[in-house]
């Protein structure tokens, strides 16, 4: 829905629009906010990501993983930072907590069930590598080729 918004939406407007209570969207804000997906202020939700109108084309708005060089370990600190109560966070020896500590492997929780698919989608915007079940995506029709050698001048 933030998608294809062209300004920003309340929260009440964004869960009827997608068919989910405020609950919901309140439930997840966080994570979309620790990703740097969605940004949140007095005047509602948008997407990181710039609308579809001239203004925003002509000054363009991305996420933070896209404009600088954050890595999986940045984006996965600000997620367990606000999925963890501060002694598991700070705990080395936390099974989920410890992957900021040396030796430093964030991509070890990518198949946990709690946070895993949000340290995917963390991989897929810094570029981390390829975490897995991944899959081609056509945009638009389909486009008939000809030799260059069949065409004419």
């Amino acid at each position: 829905m933030l998608l294809t918004a062209e300004n920003r939406l309340s929260q009440r407007d964004l869960a009827d629009r997608v068919g989910v209570s405020a609950r919901t969207i309140r439930n997840y804000r966080n994570r979309l906010e620790a990703l740097d997906l969605v940004r949140v202020d007095e005047s509602g939700y948008r997407l990181a990501l710039s609308f579809r109108t001239a203004t925003e084309r002509r000054e363009p708005v991305v996420p933070t993983s896209l404009e600088e060089s954050q890595t999986l370990r940045d984006a996965a600190d600000a997620l367990l930072d606000i999925l963890l109560p501060a002694d598991r966070y700070g705990n080395p020896d936390d099974p989920i907590g410890s992957v900021l500590f040396w030796p430093l492997d964030p991509g070890r929780l990518l198949d946990h069930p709690r946070v895993g698919l949000w340290l995917q989608l963390a991989a897929a915007l810094t570029a981390t590598g390829s975490p897995g079940k991944n899959r081609a995506v056509q945009m638009g029709p389909s486009l008939e080729q000809q030799a260059l050698s069949q065409t004419t001048p």
